[in-house]
């Protein structure tokens, strides 16, 4: 029966490995959450410039458009502040990929290494069978010579 010597190893590897996958999958999630963040406020600035298009088609309200200039103001700083944000988040899933990258690539030196490990014990099983056939042969021969 084949066993792995370093199969603790591994296993440590094959749950790294997992963790990286979990840690990648909600830094995306971070991410798109960001993402989505930032798109709802690209229209909602869209639909205010909408509107304030639509209220000064009919009559001029210099009012109405001081208040739109602020807000658009503070819409662009919510958005350029929203799409830093979208940018680390960026970075932080490039550099989870990176980590999972080297997690996998670590599980499969183990498991190349226990495949090795495996095909040579099996290797050794082949001869030692072998070997046991050979003297099994040899002493029926060799009684038979005696008889």
């Amino acid at each position: 029966m084949f066993k792995f010597k370093l199969e603790p190893v591994l296993s440590l590897k094959e749950k790294i490995e997992d963790s990286k996958k979990r840690e990648l999958g909600a830094a995306t999630m971070h991410k798109e959450v960001l993402f989505n963040e930032k798109r709802q406020l690209m229209e909602k600035k869209e639909e205010a410039m909408q509107a304030v298009k639509a209220h000064n088609s009919i009559v001029v309200d210099v009012r109405s458009l001081k208040a739109f200039n602020q807000y658009s103001v503070y819409m662009d700083q919510a958005i350029k502040a929203k799409n830093q944000q979208v940018q680390e988040a960026q970075k932080k899933v490039e550099e989870k990929r990176e980590e999972l990258l080297e997690a996998v690539k670590e599980r499969k030196i183990f498991d190349h290494l226990k495949d090795i490990q495996n095909e040579v014990f099996i290797e050794e099983e082949k001869r030692e069978e072998q070997r046991i056939l050979d003297d099994i042969v040899t002493y029926k021969y060799g009684k038979k010579g005696r008889e």
